[in-house]
C-alpha cells in the first residue's frame, strides 16, 4: 500500500497447483427472513434460492454454465440441493469465495438429512479462493478490502457490476422477494428473473476470470501494471 504497487507472493503458484479439474466455480444467493417460512427454520436463518455454477473441464476447455432459480413461494430447499447435486459431478475442485456456500450446505444437510452424505462429499471438494487471495496478493485498488466486489475489478478491470439492475446480495434478496410475491405482470417477472440470473452468473464468471488472472501472474515472469490493474501482454 505504501509503494502503490501490486504485490503477489512467490507461493501463489503452489497454491493454485492444488486445484483439480474439472473445476466447478460456484455461488449461492439467499435471504434471511425474520419470520421463519418453512419447517425447521429459525428467525433469520438463510434460505437459499439461487445457485450458479461455471464448469471448466480442462484448462483450455470451453466454459459450461448451469444455474437454478426458485421462482415461486414454495419451499425451494429440496429442489435447490437436488439440482445442485446433479450439477456438481463426482470429482474436481469446487471453487467458492469465502465460507458462505459451505455454511448454507451444512444447514441444508440438517433440514434435508437424506442429502447429508452427498453434501458432506461436496464440502470435502470445496476450494476457497478468498484465503488464497488474502495471503498471496494485494493491489492498491482493493482499498483494504478482500471482498470479491473489490478484488475482481482490481485484477480483472473488464469485470464490473456497474449498471446491473441487481448488483449485490442485498439487491438480489429484495428482487427475489418481489418475484415470489407474484403480484406483477409477465414482463416484470421476466425482467427480475433475468436480473437475478445475470447477477449470480456474473459472480461465478468473475471467479473464472479471477483464477485466469492469478494463473497468468503465476506463469509470466515479466508483469506489467496500469493504474487500474494488471495488463496482459
Amino acid at each position: 500500500m505504501q509503494t502503490g504497487q501490486p504485490w503477489f507472493s512467490a507461493e501463489l503458484g503452489k497454491e493454485l497447483e492444488s486445484l483439480k479439474y474439472p473445476l466447478y466455480l460456484m455461488d449461492f444467493e439467499s435471504v434471511n427472513p425474520a419470520i421463519p417460512r418453512f419447517s425447521g427454520m429459525r428467525p433469520f436463518d438463510q434460505l437459499p434460492f439461487r445457485w450458479s455454477i461455471h464448469v471448466q473441464r480442462q484448462p483450455d476447455a470451453e466454459l459450461e454454465h448451469h444455474e437454478f432459480l426458485a421462482t415461486d413461494s414454495r419451499d425451494p430447499r429440496h429442489e435447490f440441493i437436488d439440482s445442485l447435486c446433479g450439477a456438481l459431478g463426482e470429482r474436481g475442485s469446487i471453487v467458492v469465495y469465502a465460507a458462505f456456500e459451505s455454511q448454507r450446505l451444512s444447514e441444508l444437510a440438517v433440514w434435508l438429512p437424506e442429502f447429508a452424505e452427498r453434501i458432506k462429499e461436496i464440502q470435502s471438494r470445496l476450494w476457497d479462493l478468498l484465503p488464497i487471495v488474502r495471503n498471496h496478493a494485494y493491489h492498491p485498488a482493493f482499498a483494504g478490502s478482500y471482498s470479491l466486489k473489490a478484488v475482481l475489478p482490481a485484477l480483472v478491470p473488464e469485470m464490473s457490476y456497474d449498471g446491473m439492475e441487481v448488483a449485490n446480495g442485498q439487491d438480489a434478496g429484495l428482487a427475489w422477494e418481489a418475484l415470489v410475491r407474484g403480484n406483477m405482470d409477465v414482463d416484470e417477472r421476466e425482467r427480475i428473473e433475468k436480473a437475478l440470473l445475470d447477477y449470480c452468473g456474473q459472480d461465478t464468471l468473475g471467479l473464472v476470470r479471477l483464477l485466469q488472472a492469478l494463473h497468468f501472474l503465476r506463469t509470466t515472469k515479466e508483469k506489467c501494471f496500469a493504474s487500474n490493474g494488471w495488463i496482459q501482454e
